[in-house]
């Protein structure tokens, strides 16, 4: 699979969270509710 972006792009400056594809339920609520100072979650395996 290729990556959403291209290599060399600063993500952690966007990306607050971390989650596994296992716990993408927990993302969602997460986003949802704007909790913890979430402002991008990134999905990783």
């Amino acid at each position: 699979m290729a990556p959403a972006v291209p290599s060399g792009v600063d993500l952690g400056t966007i990306v607050t969270h971390r989650v596994k594809l296992d716990d993408i339920e927990k993302s969602c609520d997460l986003f949802d509710h704007q909790r913890d100072g979430v402002l991008k979650v990134a999905i990783t395996h």
